[in-house]
Parts: C-alpha cells; structure tokens; sequence
C-alpha cells in the first residue's frame, strides 16, 4: 500500500496518508479561498483549494497536532498550522458526514514526480470562481452528488 508524507508549510505539523486519494479537485468555495488566503505559502493563494479526498481513518498525524487551529466555516470544521496558516484538512460538523475528509494536496511531498492519482479530476463550487479554467475538467456549480452537492454541472451559459 502507498503511505504519502506531508508537513505545512513551516514544517511544525506533519502527517501521512494510507494508500491513494479517491479523488483530487479544485475547490473554489468561499471557505476554501478564505482560509488559503491566510497561509504563508504562495502556492495556496492561487484563488481555490487543490484537495486531496481520503477515508478519515487513513489520515495520521504524526506531529504537531498542538500546533494546530480549528476554524469553523458554514457546515465544516478546518485545521491549520498555527504558524504558517496552511490548511491541514477539512471535515464535515455532521457526523453522518465524517467518512471523508479533504487534505490540502499542497502539503504533500513527492520524491520524484507527482502519482498521476493526484492530478485533479474536477472542479467543484465553481460557480464562485474568481479565474477562470480552460482545462476540459468537468465543473460543478457546487459539489457532485456523493459529495452532498446538487451536481449540476456548470457551463459557459452560466455567466451569461
């Protein structure tokens, strides 16, 4: 099984995961966009989330775990370095929704290329986008139906 490392920014919080994301994405929800934007770490503040799905129970936190701030944002629960502000992860508040959780894919490190597993395979919540993507993934008004959302896609009629 895959184990992929990963640390914030400052290196005060690391972690590890258990085998593959099930899926990888870019968020553009106001609470991802928020939060990003409080980190020390440019690549975070590139206007959206890139996030990284996993099972809970495949996230381990290895140190740092009292460095860490939680923020409540609409229906989620954030953790962040209390140092550099990078997000570590999101959950649900319901706890018919805490199988999964979403890991800020920026903080993994990579010993050679990135797995093709990690490349993102939507957009979700782009209907409050602040850029705009041209790169033929599939973009959500707000969330995919296993992920709570409508699943509505998205299209070019939208912003008309």
């Amino acid at each position: 099984m895959s184990k992929y490392l990963g640390e914030c920014y400052c290196g005060l919080v690391k972690f590890y995961c258990d085998g593959d994301p099930f899926f990888t994405q870019y968020c553009h929800c106001n609470k991802c966009r928020e939060i990003a934007s409080k980190s020390k770490r440019d690549t975070d503040k590139q206007g959206y989330a890139w996030t990284a799905g996993y099972l809970t129970a495949s996230f381990h936190i290895t140190s740092g775990i009292d460095n860490l701030d939680e923020i409540i944002k609409n229906n989620a629960k954030l953790l962040l370095c209390k140092s550099c502000h990078s997000l570590i992860y999101g959950i649900s508040l319901d706890p018919n929704k805490q199988a999964g959780i979403g890991i800020n894919a920026n903080n993994f490190h990579f010993t050679d290329t990135m797995p093709e597993l990690f490349t993102p395979v939507r957009h979700i919540w782009y209907v409050n986008r602040i850029i705009n993507f041209d790169d033929n993934l599939p973009k959500f008004k707000d969330a995919p139906k296993e992920q709570f959302g409508s699943g509505e896609l998205w299209n070019e009629d939208d912003a008309k």
